[in-house]
């Protein structure tokens, strides 16, 4: 992902992607790679989101 913003496809929020190589560690999930990701709007609000949902959900800007 060269692009580090992102808009939510079904919302329109902005987001800036910080890492995209967060490994899942939770038990059902292990080794699942995941998106941590923060919002434009609520720079101090984090989430992560397995990546392959993450691309589906979000388009690049810019």
């Amino acid at each position: 992902m060269s692009s580090k913003k992102y808009r939510n496809i079904k919302n329109g929020k902005t987001y800036e992607v910080l890492r995209e190589d967060i490994i899942n560690c939770t038990n059902a999930n292990d080794k699942q790679i995941m998106v941590l990701y923060k919002s434009d709007k609520y720079p101090d609000l984090l989430f992560v989101r397995e990546i392959n949902e993450f691309k589906i959900k979000f388009e690049k800007i810019d």
